[in-house]
C-alpha cells in the first residue's frame, strides 16, 4: 500500500508539473505617477492640441494656479505568453488606467486589451492596441511622457472614432512583420490593421442619435520602416472607410472619408544622441481646401545614467485659413532616474496658434514603478 501511495503521489506531482509548465506566464506590472501641473489657455477659441493631465481632482484650467494630476495615467497590467504547437506562441495583455487621485468615479478603465499569436517575425493581435500611426510616426518626434504632441494631434484629430488622435485603437485586428515601428527596424518592419466598427459619427433619426456609418471595416492603417545603419526611415497611412446607414441616407448625409499620412526618420547619431523628424498631412476629403500639414523635429540626449533630456519643435498649416494655424509647437522633457524603479521628470509644452490664442503647460511629476 505504501509503495502504491508513493507511486500515486509521484504520478499526481508529474501531472501537476506538466500543467504548470503548460500554463501561460503572467507578468504583473504598472506604476503610480502623480504630478503637479500648471495649464493655461490664452485666448483659445477653437480648441487646443495640448493635453491637460488626467484625473485631476477639480479639473485643470485657467481658473487654477496649478493642480495635482495623473499626467501619464497611473496603471496596472498583466501580460504573458504560452508556447503553442508548430513554433507559435500565444500572447496577451490587459492594461488598466488607474485613477489614484479621485475617490469617486471609475477606479479602473481599459487602456489595452488584446490577444495575439507570434512566430518568428510574424505577429497577429486582436483587440484594443496601439495605433500603427503612433508606432511609425509619433515615435519619431514625441519622446515626452505626455507632452510634445500638439503638432501630432493637429493632424490626427481629423479622423473619427478611436483612430482619431492616432493613439490607442479600440477595436482592431493587426498583422506585423518584424518588431514594429517603435525602435530601429529589424531591418525591415511593416504593420497593417483593420479597424472594426470604429466610427462614432452620429445622425439624428427621429428622437435619437444613431450611427451614421454602418460599415464593418471603418478604417485601415498601414505602417512601414527600414533601418540603414544609424538611420531608420518610416511611413504611415490611415484611411477612414464609410458606408452610410439607412438613417444617414434618409437624412441625406454623405460621410467624408478622411485620411492621414506621415513620412519620417530617426537617426542614432551617437549612442547618447538621437534625432527625429516627421512630416504629417491630413486630407479631410472636402471638395476644396482639404489639406492640413505639420512638420516636427526632436533631439534626445542621454546625459549620463541618471539624466536624459528631450527637446522638440513643430509647426502646422491649414489650407482653410480661417481655421487654427499652428505657428509653433515647442516642447521639452528632463528626466531623472533616481533609482531602478523611481523617477522624476519635468515636462513643458507650448502651442501657439497666432490670432487663435496659445496653450502652455508645465508639469513636475514622480513615478514609482513595480
Amino acid at each position: 500500500m505504501y509503495k502504491k501511495s508513493l507511486l500515486a503521489m509521484a504520478l499526481t506531482s508529474a501531472a501537476f508539473s506538466n500543467v504548470a509548465m503548460a500554463a501561460p506566464t503572467a507578468d504583473i506590472y504598472g506604476f503610480v505617477d502623480i504630478g503637479l501641473e500648471h495649464f493655461n489657455n490664452e485666448g483659445i477659441t477653437n480648441g487646443s492640441d495640448v493635453y491637460p493631465g488626467a484625473d485631476t481632482p477639480n479639473g485643470n484650467s485657467d481658473e487654477q494656479e496649478f493642480a495635482l494630476t495623473n499626467n501619464v495615467q497611473s496603471r496596472i497590467g498583466v501580460k504573458g505568453e504560452e508556447a503553442i504547437e508548430g513554433g507559435w506562441k500565444g500572447t496577451y495583455k490587459m492594461e488598466f488606467r488607474a485613477n489614484v487621485l479621485e475617490s469617486g468615479g471609475e477606479a479602473l478603465r481599459i487602456r489595452l486589451g488584446w490577444l495575439g499569436l507570434e512566430k518568428g517575425d510574424h505577429s497577429f493581435k486582436i483587440g484594443t492596441q496601439w495605433s500603427p500611426y503612433m508606432a511609425y510616426s509619433a515615435w519619431n518626434t514625441a519622446r515626452g511622457e505626455a507632452q510634445g504632441l500638439a503638432s501630432y494631434f493637429y493632424i490626427t484629430d481629423t479622423l473619427p472614432g478611436s483612430i482619431g488622435y492616432g493613439f490607442r485603437n479600440s477595436s482592431a485586428i493587426s498583422y506585423t512583420y518584424g518588431n514594429g515601428g517603435w525602435g530601429q527596424s529589424s531591418p525591415y518592419s511593416a504593420t497593417i490593421a483593420l479597424h472594426i466598427g470604429d466610427d462614432d459619427r452620429k445622425v439624428t433619426s427621429g428622437s435619437e442619435e444613431v450611427l451614421a456609418n454602418n460599415a464593418g471595416i471603418t478604417a485601415v492603417s498601414l505602417g512601414g520602416a527600414a533601418t540603414f545603419g544609424m538611420v531608420t526611415v518610416n511611413t504611415a497611412y490611415v484611411k477612414s472607410l464609410a458606408s452610410e446607414s439607412d438613417a444617414a441616407k434618409e437624412a441625406d448625409v454623405e460621410l467624408e472619408e478622411p485620411s492621414i499620412y506621415s513620412l519620417g526618420a530617426k537617426i542614432q547619431a551617437t549612442p547618447e544622441l538621437e534625432l527625429g523628424f516627421a512630416y504629417r498631412a491630413a486630407d479631410r476629403d472636402l471638395e476644396a481646401d482639404s489639406m492640413k500639414t505639420s512638420t516636427s523635429a526632436q533631439a534626445q540626449y542621454q546625459i549620463n545614467e541618471a539624466w536624459n533630456i528631450h527637446v522638440g519643435y513643430g509647426v502646422g498649416d491649414d489650407e482653410i485659413k480661417t481655421n487654427r494655424q499652428l505657428e509653433s509647437n515647442v516642447y521639452a522633457q528632463l528626466w531623472y532616474q533616481a533609482s531602478e524603479s523611481r523617477s522624476v521628470r519635468f515636462e513643458f509644452e507650448e502651442a501657439d496658434y497666432g490670432n487663435e490664442g496659445k496653450s502652455t503647460i508645465s508639469v513636475v511629476s514622480m513615478r514609482q514603478s513595480f
